[in-house]
């Protein structure tokens, strides 16, 4: 017999693969896992590059013929009808319509509250009393009578002057037994003879029964009298006050429930942005939408989506491994790159005050509402951004740690630095300059013309076309650069609610030193010195710098990148200069400018520059009420 050997080639590190498995402890599909194990969990993450990009917002079209910045019309920003809407849930409308009718109450009850107690209390008093006090006399009557009735009685029996005993015993002594015949009976029996006699009236004879119940019965009116006055007052004061509420109240109802009536207030929001837009910048602040497309980030230096871990600590001296999510906007370069200035954003808004009974029926095709909206409470602006620079910008979103608040314990927490900047060195702007539009923010209200403006209410109820609004009108904000830092992974901004509302709350910095030195800076004095301790590791986020430096490679001599761990913020607009101490100065020469009001005449009114800087947010708190 002739036996085959079959062999299958099998390499070490399959074996080495199956023999792990083996040993490793077991998982399940779909199986919980803790937020400590979570927490340790690290990863890389998603890259994204804009290329060409551009956007804007236009009216829905099944059959599009195209954006209309292609077709060669003479308003093309008319098409802008495309929209977000924001519709708040708002406050607790049944406690505003309680409070506030407690306060007009308050007021219109006092104001008549006197003229009603004129009016009604004495006669109702009189009327109450009359009422309630034979009752209460009644029940006085009944109980002094268990108290006193058997003390009463048995005072009468006693042989006391003035007492009925004595009264029956004496004239049956001097008119019955000491007269006549039994004038000759011992005086022993005399007086054994009329104290039987007088015994014997008040037990058996009707007569002078009744007269000891009389004599008790008044000595127990005496004692109830007071007690059924006292509290027949009381009660015929109590109903009085009653009938002055009751009569003041009926006076002031119609009036007060008419004040404190909040169904017509204007306490409700409905926010519609539309237009949309994301552009390539250009030297114009007239138009929203350049259409042409611009590039953001490199494969160098491009848009992160990742995962990653930190050791902190939060409102305690411990400190954890912290896991995020991060969503990061290219770095910003340490030196400056005016290619990076190259967004154009624009938008434009129609904001309705409703009443808060209004209809909250929505079109299903449109997302509009059916009614509720009325044109003389809209404010309709216009935004434009030239020469935006996100870069730099960044948001984690973690699990915050154990705090000793129920509001801050483990719960949804960020840490952001938002930059938006659009001149790296504004040092030199001057209001003369042919530039200006270039690098600005321009807010405007005023239509080109009445025809232009629109007869609608707004585009989202009925398809109308968008507004043309004013070529130069508006607030300009030339060369804005403006770096917020709005929480950190130490000092955590929280995202909660109460109710109905939105809480944004920049938890406050706790007393522990290993986690307020991280976020306080140590300024320079101007004089080669410092104002505050070494420890303090914090630094101001600016144009120019942004915490410590980052290299692109762990090999590099030199940091190529601003950083992004900075505490302070700032915001400059216009003509600032920053110093070597790295803080910012506005400067206020005749020819400094930042903020510039323009009329639709072409009137411009130059406000300067402005600088707010270093600002730290020790603690902050935002809560939406009545939206």
């Amino acid at each position: 017999m002739t036996e085959h050997a079959i062999t299958f080639p099998f390499r070490k590190r399959c074996l080495a693969t199956a023999i792990g498995l083996l040993l490793a402890n077991p998982s399940y599909a779909l199986q919980a896992l803790s937020d400590d194990s979570l927490s340790n969990t690290t990863g890389e993450g998603v890259a994204l590059v804009l290329d060409d990009f551009k956007m804007v917002f236009q009216q829905p079209n099944d059959l599009s013929t195209g954006s209309s910045y292609t077709r060669g019309l003479e308003n093309p920003s008319q098409y802008d009808t495309g929209f977000i809407r924001i519709i708040p849930t708002g406050e607790n409308y049944q406690y505003i319509q309680n409070k506030q009718f407690e306060e007009k109450y308050k007021i219109a009850y006092t104001n008549q509250y006197d003229n009603s107690h004129k009016a009604v209390y004495k006669t109702s008093e009189t009327a109450e009393y009359n009422r309630v006090y034979q009752g209460e006399f009644d029940k006085a009557f009944a109980a002094k009578k268990v108290e006193n009735e058997k003390t009463y009685r048995e005072y009468e029996y006693s042989d006391q002057a003035g007492t009925l005993y004595k009264q029956r015993y004496d004239y049956w002594y001097n008119e019955v037994y000491n007269v006549g015949a039994n004038w000759f009976l011992l005086p022993n029996e005399k007086r054994k003879r009329s104290r039987d006699a007088a015994l014997n009236d008040l037990n058996n004879v009707d007569q002078w029964k009744n007269e000891l119940t009389s004599r008790v019965n008044a000595k127990l009116t005496i004692d109830a009298t007071p007690i059924a006055v006292k509290n027949a007052k009381a009660l015929a004061e109590v109903y009085a006050l009653k009938q002055v509420e009751l009569h003041a109240n009926q006076v002031i109802r119609d009036t007060v429930n008419q004040q404190a009536n909040i169904t017509h207030n204007r306490t409700k929001a409905d926010v519609f942005i539309y237009g949309l837009a994301l552009s390539k910048s250009d030297n114009s602040l007239s138009s929203r939408y350049s259409n042409q497309g611009f590039n953001w980030g490199s494969a160098d230096n491009p848009w992160l989506f990742r995962a990653g871990t930190e050791k902190v600590k939060q409102f305690k001296n411990i400190e954890k491994d912290v896991g995020y999510l991060a969503l990061e906007a290219p770095l910003a370069t340490t030196t400056p790159t005016e290619s990076d200035n190259n967004i154009k954003l624009g938008f434009w808004t129609d904001i309705f005050s409703r009443q808060l009974n209004s209809s909250a029926e929505v079109d299903p095709s449109t997302g509009a509402p059916k009614s509720g909206l009325d044109k003389e409470y809209r404010l309709r602006t216009q935004f434009i951004a030239n020469g935006l620079s996100l870069n730099g910008s960044q948001t984690r979103l973690f699990q915050t740690l154990d705090s000793d608040n129920p509001n801050h314990h483990q719960t949804l927490g960020m840490a952001s630095v938002l930059r938006l900047n659009t001149n790296d060195n504004p040092a030199n702007l001057s209001f003369t300059d042919s530039n200006l539009d270039s690098k600005g923010i321009r807010i405007s209200t005023a239509a080109k013309s009445d025809t232009l403006d629109g007869t609608a209410v707004t585009p989202a109820i009925d398809g109308s076309l968008a507004p043309v609004f004013h070529d130069t009108e508006g607030l300009y904000l030339y060369s804005p650069n403006v770096n917020l830092v709005l929480g950190n992974m130490y000092q955590p901004f929280v995202v909660g609610s109460e109710g109905n509302n939105i809480v944004l709350e920049v938890t406050r910095i706790p007393n522990v030193p290993e986690i307020y030195n991280k976020i306080y800076q140590n300024y320079e004095d101007g004089k080669g010195g410092y104002l505050g301790s070494t420890a303090f590791t914090g630094s101001t986020c600016n144009v120019v710098s942004c915490g410590t430096p980052l290299k692109a490679n762990v090999n590099d001599s030199t940091a190529m990148y601003q950083g992004r761990n900075a505490t302070h913020s700032s915001i400059a607009i216009g003509t600032v200069e920053r110093l070597p101490n790295n803080m910012l100065r506005a400067k206020d020469h005749d020819n400094a400018t930042g903020v510039v009001f323009k009329g639709v005449d072409g009137t411009a009114k130059n406000l300067g520059s402005v600088a707010i800087d270093g600002v730290l947010i020790q603690h902050l708190k935002f809560k939406t009420t009545g939206l």
